[in-house]
């Protein structure tokens, strides 16, 4: 399953807010312990993820709006269709996790894909 076949809200969901496999791992780390307030050590340690990393992508998740910070804490939080979206990922990495990890990683790379625009020739203007 390429990222084109899947429904236009997990590919909005992949492009602007889980573009790694990292970032859905952490996601899904929170969502399994909804209620529950995490610090970036213990999401760290369960996901087996760098601390530094770990920080810095719960950062991009709160600045999304799935995940709600505390002081130092965090909790999955996504509001209404956007948790619906967080589910069908959930169920996609659970079931079809070949097709997710294909999804997520067949795409240009943006840093990539701006420094190929730099070179692209562009008509003169009349």
């Amino acid at each position: 399953m390429s990222r084109s076949e899947l429904p236009a809200v997990l590919q909005d969901l992949i492009a602007g807010r889980t573009p790694t496999m990292d970032h859905v791992a952490i996601l899904l780390d929170l969502r399994s312990a909804a209620d529950t307030l995490h610090s970036v050590a213990d999401v760290a340690s369960r996901t087996r993820l760098d601390r530094a990393l770990t920080e810095r992508i719960l950062r991009e998740l709160t600045a999304s709006d799935i995940v709600s910070r505390n002081v130092e804490l965090y909790r999955y939080a996504p509001a209404g269709e956007l948790r619906d979206t967080v589910n069908s990922l959930a169920e996609m990495y659970y079931t079809k996790p070949v097709s997710l990890v294909r999804a997520i990683y067949d795409r240009p790379v943006r840093a990539a894909q701006s420094f190929a625009d730099a070179f692209r020739l562009r008509k003169a203007e009349p």
